[in-house]
């Protein structure tokens, strides 16, 4: 085994002084992140199965002079509150074709199949529909989910004012609209989830990473090459992210059975379709892993090529005003094609306005650092300040993701549904909670994970504060301030930005009906806030102990 490699495991198993707290914030961190990646892979699949059982109710393609069967759609029917759609189906000339899914024959005129949610109140509907009993029950294969209320009735014709829906098989692929809406906003939602779930893992493997900073530094100064640090760091990393990885799809995988009762699209999911696939785990075990390597290996770019500025604790080179021309980027796509856009073009709108916010954080983290140094009227202010100042990016890089998060929550904001009774008003406010429900996963995890990061990179500047007289306490009430600082003073300002982008996208409108909107926002500031406080009581224990002479 390469000397590198065995030394890089040995690491893993021993970590040293604090190290073992750095490692298990990273591992959960990155499982996190691989639960989340799996939950976003399955959910668009499980989209994709379910479109497949019914897209064919849609099919329209079919010259009516050679159709096997007409169709008519009908779903603006209710039974004891609960939608039901009715499917009339006409087999226009004889044919072996396999029946539609769910169903083990074509339906005759009079014949009626339904669901299994159906049959529990047919008593009310068998007047209405013929029959003491229905013909046949839909099976799993021909529903969108297991609470799908829909009658799939036999008739001899059509009329031609129903105008009625012509197809050459009762398998046609063909995509439900609304499961395409549902794919169309998920794609939304990844764009607009992916950069706090990027951030989660490049704190995961700067925590980890900046506690082994000095370590290698050290190697480097006894004689390891630039290739045998990298390579080290790699395995070591690498090791933790296929951990990680491992506990999150176990972990997706126990939550399968609750994630299945979310009613998004219709109604609940059949298990089924949101099952991980081999493939898929294949991807999550591969990526996640590199991901966090990648990560790693960015952060440890200064031990690389100068590990002498490691120890004497040289900062790093501050970020440029020039950044600011990046925030224009975004919101002028965004303006530029509207809502009737294409989705690639938005996509690509919202992915430069959330980069934007991500690369300018730590130049507005700086420039609140040097306005708190220069206004200091006391030693808490002043370190604090400080702090920001030497190492802007190493300061925004706890709360990146909460930050991102307000620009999400600035972004939803200007869009949720009116409270009417619409299906696709009901499946917008469903995923703009499981958005944000996603997001907040992102946050806790990253906040936790920078807490403890925070820790352990300060405690050598702690530890000499300590030992030159600094009361401990106002060394922890300056970490909490420098916490604090970035999501108050970036944090607000990026929530405005994010509206700012959901208006050009509208066109100046806002979508929202009543208060909802202003309710999001303040929501957003309060979880914020609170989770940076709970996130500081959870820093500061190791604060102490890896500070102590």
């Amino acid at each position: 085994m390469n000397p590198m490699t065995d030394l890089g495991l040995r690491f893993v198993r021993r970590p040293g002084p604090g190290g073992r707290a750095a490692n298990l914030a990273a591992l959960g961190a990155t499982a996190v992140v691989a639960l989340l990646v799996t939950f976003l892979i399955a959910g668009s699949l499980g989209l994709s199965h379910r479109s497949e059982r019914i897209g064919w109710r849609s099919a329209d393609k079919a010259d009516p002079a050679t159709a096997i069967g007409a169709l008519h759609l009908d779903d603006d029917q209710r039974v004891d509150g609960h939608r039901l759609t009715v499917l009339d189906l006409a087999t226009l000339r004889p044919n072996e074709l396999a029946p539609p899914p769910g169903l083990d024959r074509s339906p005759k005129a009079g014949e009626v199949f339904v669901s299994p949610e159906v049959v529990k109140h047919w008593s009310s509907l068998s007047k209405q529909y013929g029959g003491a009993q229905p013909t046949g029950v839909i099976s799993n294969k021909g529903l969108s989910s297991p609470e799908e209320f829909i009658i799939i009735r036999g008739v001899r014709t059509i009329p031609a004012d129903e105008h009625p829906q012509y197809v050459s098989s009762w398998h046609e692929k063909v995509w439900d609209s609304r499961m395409v809406g549902l794919l169309i906003a998920v794609a939304f939602g990844i764009t607009l989830v992916l950069f706090p779930i990027l951030s989660l893992v490049g704190q995961a493997a700067g925590v980890a990473a900046k506690r082994r900073e000095h370590r290698l530094a050290a190697l480097r100064l006894a004689g390891a090459t630039r290739t045998q640090v990298l390579w080290l760091s790699a395995v070591e990393q690498a090791v933790l992210g296929l951990i990680g990885a491992v506990v999150g799809l176990v972990g997706y995988t126990l939550l399968s059975p609750l994630i299945a009762q979310i009613p998004l699209g219709g109604g609940r999911w059949y298990v089924s379709d949101i099952t991980v696939q081999w493939w898929t785990v294949l991807l999550v075990l591969v990526a996640v892993p590199v991901l966090s390597v990648v990560s790693a290996l960015i952060g440890l770019g200064r031990v690389s090529i100068t590990p002498l500025g490691v120890v004497r604790g040289q900062t790093r080179k501050g970020v440029s005003v020039l950044r600011l021309g990046l925030l224009v980027i975004g919101p002028v796509v965004l303006a530029y094609y509207g809502m009737q856009a294409a989705v690639v073009p938005l996509i690509i709108g919202i992915g430069f306005a959330a980069l934007a916010v991500r690369i300018i954080g730590p130049w507005a983290v700086q420039l609140v650092g040097k306005t708190m140094a220069n206004l200091a009227n006391g030693p808490v202010a002043l370190l604090a300040g400080r702090r920001l100042v030497d190492d802007p990016k190493g300061a925004f890089r706890p709360v990146a993701a909460l930050v991102l998060s307000g620009f999400v929550t600035g972004f939803i904001s200007v869009f949720m549904p009116p409270g009417e009774d619409d299906p696709t008003f009901s499946d917008m406010r469903i995923g703009v909670a499981l958005l944000l429900s996603l997001v907040f996963l992102t946050v806790a995890a990253s906040t936790a994970a920078g807490a403890v990061g925070t820790a352990l990179d300060q405690a050598a500047p702690a530890k000499a504060l300590r030992r030159s007289g600094v009361p401990l306490r106002v060394i922890e009430r300056s970490a909490r301030l420098a916490a604090v600082v970035p999501v108050i003073g970036v944090g607000l300002p990026v929530v405005g930005f994010g509206a700012l982008c959901g208006l050009a996208l509208s066109g100046g409108k806002v979508i929202t009906q009543g208060s909802s909107g202003v309710l999001l926002l303040v929501g957003q500031v309060v979880a914020g806030l609170v989770l940076v406080a709970v996130a500081g009581a959870a820093g500061a224990p190791v604060l102490r102990k890896a500070s102590a002479n």
